[in-house]
């Protein structure tokens, strides 16, 4: 696998990072029973996108993506690796970026622990199924092909 270049990594930042921010700000709440107001909506797409850029920069996660499916004997282009190896990456988003966003909704110890378990599994589903479309996406954008 050859090193993406900058362009590459941008265009696999935005097309997926986006929808995974904009997923957790909004599920979370709504799960939780609360209504959205935009102010701290923006504020959480924009700590949510930030966390989800650093979780690229500092897990290998395209390598991952591809080292997962094979220790399942899995092609990492198949439907059934991209699902495994999402259901593996998406649990590492969605604890990092759901706790520190669940903490600064929810800024009192361990109450923030309570309600992010509240909403953990079903952001997690979600987060799978997104992934799954949006990093498919990302590739034929980034790379223009699907063997990459």
């Amino acid at each position: 696998m050859e090193r993406p270049t900058g362009k590459q990594i941008l265009i696999l930042n935005l097309v997926n990072n986006i929808p995974l921010a904009v997923l957790m700000s909004t599920v979370a709440p709504l799960l939780a029973g609360q209504k959205i107001e935009i102010g701290s909506w923006l504020l959480n797409v924009g700590i949510a996108f930030v966390l989800a850029c650093l979780i690229n920069i500092i897990f290998p996660i395209p390598k991952w993506s591809i080292s997962i499916p094979k220790k399942f004997g899995l092609n990492p282009k198949s439907l059934a690796g991209r699902i495994i190896a999402n259901m593996v990456i998406a649990l590492l988003f969605v604890l990092i970026i759901g706790l520190i966003l669940t903490y600064v909704n929810v800024p009192i110890i361990p109450v923030f622990i309570f309600a992010f378990l509240d909403t953990a599994l079903p952001i997690y589903i979600a987060c799978v199924v997104v992934a799954l479309i949006t990093t498919t996406i990302a590739e034929k954008l980034a790379f223009g092909d699907m063997k990459h």
